[in-house]
């Protein structure tokens, strides 16, 4: 019995040993884990507090960084001018880098950040841009030549109502005017609506020319006494112009931020897209020539207009999903278009709101696509051609900066978080007067993330035109463009006419000399070609024109598979 009971105890002493082992082994494993996380955690939030720093560190850098860039500015342009008070509710505005004084109402601010281009100067109700206009840079023309053909947009009569237009003395200088106005936009605030042009004759080869521009409709020709207190002085000072800066796009998603640096990141290497006339809503012949070719063309460049009577655009949503099943990233492109007889202008109708249920509908349609788009609004606007062009609104550029800048807003609205912006001024202006230069129609850094460049060789099917090799085009051009932007480029559509050279040997030039621009991440080229009005072909664009073209296209484009 002893015996017995000695085994069961000595059981139970080892089952309790054995417990307490396990408990005491638990424990210790329980600590120990215990002990990792809260180390892990300690390291987690170590971590977080220094990446913290680091983001307050490098917020605090880029707004260091900012803030000198905008003393930098405002030195920039303080050493282009002088604004003084005189008195009698007037300010003495000097302008060092065209030469000239005038008197202006004491409330007006100037505007130098494009200095070589124009003076602005704006107080609540009152706008006046001033550009001294050398007529031997602006193609020879003559001084009535250059009056006149800036106001061609007064025939425009449903738009624009002409209120007063002759010549007159002011200031002792012979000067002609023309006022007009327009209705008010209800899309752009504080509407200034109310115009009067001046041109000043300096000489036979150079006009100074007042753009007046009003909340209020003017009374006795007021803007004259402005332009009569014009006195010419010497030139001191140099232009400054405000560099346009890159800027980091926090609206993206994930996936259009990660296009965006692989397509146009500084190390991006060179890609190639094309504009072939029925992609991307039918590949069939667009596949025929990428067969020749032996090349994909990554990029498609597709053409929209803002149509009347629509509220959907009818080939959009085909055109989405068909670059989507082809893994194609679409350039797409929205322009204003001509309207029915008796309508006027369009764009000016866009910023009435007439068009609101068309582009609220296109914007969701490109949001809801969801992949990453290259979307350019109104593309070569400093062309006469275009109808969203300055040369049809009155001159007035701060129009087509309000019509990109309401659509920018309909697409935020729409939550349109894949869209890259290219901003695509025309390589030269059309007409190259300072008024209608590219940098009047810029819609400010926060607007743009890419800068679209254009220019063809258009051969020389007509006579005022000159067959131009492709370095010729751009070489000058892109040292113009490195100079003025820091954001990325990318030739938005280019080609070469067969009319008037070897457009073989064009291609080939072309290839030998694009990848010296490092800063083009994208070139476009546009497959078409142009008519002439009895509808013969004038310029042929066409990639695969002769079988030696497809050659030199095609033992080119390896490089970039």
């Amino acid at each position: 019995m002893k015996g017995t009971l000695l085994k069961v105890f000595s059981t139970v002493i080892v089952i309790s040993l054995v417990a307490a082992v396990v408990l005491t082994d638990r424990f210790v494993q329980e600590a120990a884990a215990e002990q990792r996380r809260e180390t892990a955690k300690r390291l987690e939030e170590s971590q977080e507090a220094a990446l913290e720093v680091e983001k307050r560190k490098l917020i605090q850098e880029e707004q260091e960084k900012l803030l000198r860039r905008q003393l930098a500015e405002e030195q920039g342009e303080k050493g282009t001018y002088i604004l003084a008070g005189i008195g009698g509710g007037k300010n003495l505005f000097t302008n060092k880098v065209d030469g000239y004084t005038v008197e202006i109402p004491s409330d007006m601010k100037a505007d130098m950040r494009f200095s070589n281009v124009r003076a602005v100067l704006e107080g609540e109700e009152l706008k006046i841009e001033i550009y001294r206009q050398e007529l031997e840079n602006a193609g020879g023309v003559g001084t009535e030549s250059y009056i006149n053909y800036s106001n061609l947009f007064i025939n425009n009569r449903i738009d624009h109502n002409k209120e007063l237009k002759g010549k007159t003395e002011a200031g002792g200088r012979s000067v002609s005017y023309l006022q007009w106005s327009r209705r008010a936009l209800n899309k752009i605030e504080n509407d200034k609506c109310h115009y009067a042009s001046v041109e000043v004759p300096l000489s036979d080869r150079e006009v100074l020319t007042f753009l007046f521009k009003s909340s209020r409709k003017f009374e006795n020709k007021s803007y004259l006494d402005i332009v009569g207190s014009l006195k010419l002085i010497e030139k001191t000072a140099e232009p400054y112009v405000r560099k346009i800066y890159k800027t980091e796009n926090q609206n993206w998603d994930e996936k259009t931020a990660a296009v965006y640096q692989t397509y146009f990141g500084d190390d991006a290497r060179l890609q190639w897209g094309i504009f072939e006339t029925d992609a991307p809503v039918d590949f069939t012949e667009l596949k025929k020539i990428e067969d020749k070719l032996n090349f994909t063309f990554p990029i498609l460049l597709y053409y929209t207009g803002v149509l009347e009577d629509k509220e959907a655009h009818p080939s959009l949503s085909i055109a989405l999903k068909n670059a989507k099943l082809e893994d194609r990233i679409l350039e797409l492109t929205l322009q204003t278009t001509e309207q029915a007889s008796g309508k006027g202008n369009m764009v000016y109708d866009v910023l009435d709101g007439a068009y609101d249920t068309y582009l609220k509908n296109y914007a969701r349609e490109v949001a809801n696509y969801g992949e990453p788009i290259l979307f350019r609004l109104g593309n070569e606007m400093n062309g006469d051609w275009c109808v969203y062009s300055s040369h049809h609104t009155a001159k007035d550029t701060d129009i087509f900066k309000a019509f990109y800048c309401y659509l920018y807003q309909i697409f935020q609205e729409a939550g349109a978080d894949n869209v890259i912006w290219v901003w695509n001024p025309n390589g030269k202006s059309f007409p190259d007067f300072k008024w209608n230069d590219e940098l009047c129609y810029y819609p400010g850094d926060e607007y743009v993330d890419v800068v679209g460049m254009t220019s063809y060789n258009t051969g020389t099917y007509y006579e005022s035109e000159n067959w131009t090799e492709f370095d010729d085009m751009y070489d000058d051009l892109y040292e113009k463009y490195i100079g003025l932007y820091e954001k990325p480029l990318m030739i938005t559509e280019f080609s070469s006419s067969s009319v008037g050279g070897s457009k073989e040997a064009w291609v080939s030039n072309m290839f030998r000399h694009i990848g010296k621009y490092e800063r083009i991440k994208v070139a476009i080229w546009w497959d078409g070609c142009d008519w002439d009005a009895e509808g013969n072909v004038a310029r042929s664009y066409f990639i695969d024109e002769t079988e030696e073209l497809i050659r030199v296209f095609r033992e080119n484009l390896a490089r970039f598979r």
